[in-house]
């Protein structure tokens, strides 16, 4: 996950989601009460020989048996990449999760949601673009930023007059 993204801008940016975890990563519980469990269509220990690894590997087994039942169960694949191990095991779980998406039509209501959420991100900034050009550069907004300027009005109260005016504005019979 990068910077400004939350886990779930992933989970549903992609048909399938892998997380990665390694031993060493600090409190693994609290890692995945963070929203990592809920997101992951697979699961990759990496650095599966070092350390600790087998308190991950048993931390997140115990996890995913007390998470709620699904159609999917999420594995666990060991990997050491720097010594290209678990490679083609982590390749065959993605497989299995595409054939399983396929087949199950989770994949289709996946590209759907996606879609439908592309769409409606490009209308808000459509809409928030147009109305917002208009609106700030009136002179009620002008007024009402003076007014937040002297501190005569908090910017939450500002923004909801605006609101308020844009209201008014689209009732029907307005001008």
């Amino acid at each position: 996950v990068g910077v400004g993204q939350s886990e779930m801008d992933i989970a549903t940016a992609a048909d399938t989601t892998v997380v990665v975890v390694t031993p060493g990563i600090g409190d693994t519980v609290q890692t995945m009460k963070a929203g990592i469990l809920e997101i992951a269509d697979v699961f990759a220990l990496n650095k599966a020989d070092q350390e600790g690894a087998q308190r991950v590997l048993l931390a997140l087994r115990g996890m995913l048996h007390a998470a709620p039942a699904t159609d999917w169960a999420v594995p666990i694949v060991e990997t050491q990449a720097h010594q290209q191990r678990g490679v083609a095991d982590l390749w065959a779980a993605l497989q299995a999760h595409q054939t399983y998406l396929c087949r199950s039509g989770q994949l289709e209501r996946r590209l759907r949601a996606r879609l439908a959420k592309e769409i409606r991100d490009h209308v808000d900034h459509a809409l928030r673009t147009t109305v917002l050009a208009g609106l700030l550069d009136s002179a009620e907004a002008l007024s009402i930023l003076d007014r937040v300027v002297d501190r005569a009005m908090d910017p939450g109260t500002a923004a909801e007059a605006l609101v308020a005016g844009i209201q008014r504005q689209s009732k029907p019979g307005s001008t």
